[in-house]
This record gives C-alpha cells, sequence and structure tokens, in this order.
C-alpha cells in the first residue's frame, strides 16, 4: 500500500493542487512588471554584505482538533512581515514592505500562503499517526533565498531539533533525525509538483521579492545609529562587594564591540597623569637650561662654529624627544578618555 502524506480526499488534492498551480502562475508569470535579472544583481553589488529573506513557521499541534500556526518574514535581522493568523492576511510592518510587488501579486502571494497554512495543518493532523508523531509537538520551519550560493533553503525541525531539508531538487533527513525523518522525505519525494512549486517559488519569485524590498527601503537599510550605553546596580556577589552591569542597546547595524575594563581604572589614569606632567616639567627645565647656556657657547672665535654646531644639534636632539613624547602621550590619553 503506498504511503501518502496529503489527505484522502480526492476532491480536496486536486482542488487544492489546481489553485496552487493558478496562484503560483500568477506569481512567476506577473508579465512586464516582472523584474529583471540585473535590478537583482544591482542590488547585490551595493550592498556590504549578502543578505537574506526568511519566512519562519512554527505550528503547534495540541491533539487531532486544535492547532495553532504563526509566521514571519525577516529581511536579514529586521522584521518586515507577519502573518495576522485571524484574518489570513499579510502584516506589511514597514512602508516598504511591499518591494515592488504589484497589488494583484501580493494579493496571489497571500492567496497562497492562506491555503498553505490550512492544507499544511490538515496535512500533518492526518498523517501523524502513520509518522508517530506524538501529541503535543511543534514543528517549525524556516525557508528563504539569499543574495550568495546556495541561494535557497528550506530546513524544517521538529520538537525543536534539526528534523529535514529540501536540497535544491530532493527532500533529505538531518543527520540524527532517525528513521522518522527518513520516511517523511520518501514521502515526499514523490510529489513532484510540490517540489516543483517550492523550486520557483524560492528560487524565482523569492529572489524577485528580496532585490525589491532591498531597493524599496535602501534609506532604512543604510542607516546607522550610534549605540547608547548605560550601567545598573546587579545582584549583590557578596558582602561588601559591588556587581555592575552594562547595558548598549539602540545601535544599528547589528556588529557592534563593546569593551568591559576591570580593576583600578581610577588609579591607572592618575598615574599617567602624573607622569605626563612630571615629563613636561623636564623638558621645559631642559630647555630653559640650554637656552640660558647659549651666549657662552657664542664666546670664544675659534671654536665659535663647533660650539654653535653642538648646541644646534643638542636643541634639535630635545626638540624631537620632546614632540615624539608628547605626540605618545595625546595619543594614549585619546585612547582612554
Amino acid at each position: 500500500m503506498r504511503a501518502s502524506v496529503l489527505p484522502r480526499n480526492p476532491s480536496f488534492n486536486r482542488a487544492s493542487m489546481l489553485l496552487l498551480f493558478l496562484l503560483f502562475e500568477g506569481l512567476c508569470c506577473p508579465g512586464e512588471n516582472t523584474a529583471a535579472p540585473q535590478a537583482l544583481q544591482s542590488c547585490r553589488l551595493a550592498a556590504e554584505e549578502p543578505l537574506s529573506f526568511r519566512m519562519l513557521q512554527t505550528s503547534s499541534f495540541a491533539n487531532h482538533s486544535w492547532a495553532h500556526s504563526e509566521g514571519s518574514g525577516w529581511l536579514g535581522d529586521l522584521q518586515t512581515h507577519g502573518w495576522d493568523t485571524v484574518l489570513g492576511t499579510i502584516r506589511f510592518l514597514k512602508p516598504w514592505s511591499h518591494g515592488n510587488f504589484s497589488k494583484q501579486e501580493l494579493k496571489n502571494l497571500q492567496s497562497l500562503f492562506q491555503l498553505y497554512f490550512h492544507s499544511f495543518i490538515r496535512i500533518v493532523q492526518a498523517s501523524a499517526g502513520q509518522f508517530q508523531l506524538e501529541y503535543p509537538f511543534e514543528i517549525q520551519i524556516l525557508a528563504g533565498c539569499r543574495m550568495n550560493a546556495p541561494h535557497i533553503f528550506l530546513n524544517m525541525a521538529y520538537q525543536g531539533s534539526d528534523f529535514l531539508s529540501f536540497q535544491g531538487i530532493s527532500w533529505e533527513p538531518s543527520p540524527g533525525a532517525g528513521i522518522r525523518a527518513q520516511n517523511v522525505c520518501k514521502v515526499l519525494n514523490r510529489y513532484l509538483d510540490i517540489k516543483e512549486i517550492l523550486q520557483s517559488l524560492l528560487g524565482h519569485t523569492c529572489p524577485r521579492f528580496l532585490a525589491g524590498l532591498m531597493e524599496a527601503g535602501e534609506s532604512e537599510l543604510k542607516r546607522k545609529v550610534k549605540p547608547e550605553a548605560w550601567l545598573s546596580r546587579g545582584p549583590s556577589p557578596g558582602a561588601g562587594r559591588l556587581q555592575l552591569v552594562c547595558h548598549v542597546s539602540g545601535f544599528y547595524p547589528k556588529p557592534m564591540w563593546v569593551m568591559w575594563m576591570r580593576g583600578g581604572y581610577s588609579i591607572f589614569l592618575i598615574l599617567i597623569c602624573l607622569t605626563v606632567i612630571v615629563t613636561l616639567v623636564i623638558l621645559v627645565v631642559v630647555d630653559s637650561q640650554l637656552k640660558k647656556q647659549s651666549p657662552v657657547f657664542l664666546m670664544g672665535a675659534n671654536t665659535q662654529d663647533t660650539k654653535n654646531s653642538r648646541h644646534q644639534f643638542c636643541l634639535a636632539q630635545v626638540s624631537w624627544f620632546k614632540n615624539r613624547v608628547l605626540k605618545k602621550w595625546k595619543t594614549c590619553l585619546n585612547q582612554i578618555w
């Protein structure tokens, strides 16, 4: 007997697949509004690092009759879309979240997700017993595309552990996922239509949408915000001891470098200041003494040129030493303050 993940209602299967192909055709063949491949290439060249558009799904199954799914869309680390589970509509979280898709394309995309979420819950509930999925359980899916190879990705997790993934042309079980994941992949690989839809949706529609998002949200994506840092009192580590917690927030983009210095910082700073002051006093005294002695070196016709040369050489050495030391101390102080 051939195992099947899809519900055993033939009319439901044919109607669902027909609607899927109609909606999918509207997304992949929108006509003259299709973004040219050059637009994606220009966005790729302008980006400092490869970005990805990720679609996240979390579906919780309490029993054979109750399930709940949540979905979201992310451009890199920035959430741009959400899914309204009550209305079954896409929530656009940014003014530019529509990208460059037309209203009809977005409508087709929304209908596609409506059908997907409805069908996914029914399929999983119908096949839970076949694949020994024990209630309650949770399924997480991460799918999308990125600007660099590998171009597309789709990963599924069961109960918080890697379960299977879609590797371009086939479903593959995750290492260590067991015989259950292998059986699910065997069944999924029989449905060529589903694999074709995923390949085109992730490999064609997703990159077009990603390029449109990067172009529409360019001003926000390129913005830079300086971090804000502050200290707060943490739990006391013991009697007579104080724990400070450093908070850093409000910065954009994500990469951030924070240095926490521990120990006698104030004493170290005082020692540096005292050393600088003493060094400056010594240099001033030496310089003034040389200037006072300069008339003596000028006396005597026979030794005038020799002594004058020595004097000039000595002044030059003091000046070089003074400038070099001052430069080093200024650099050190700037790094501290």
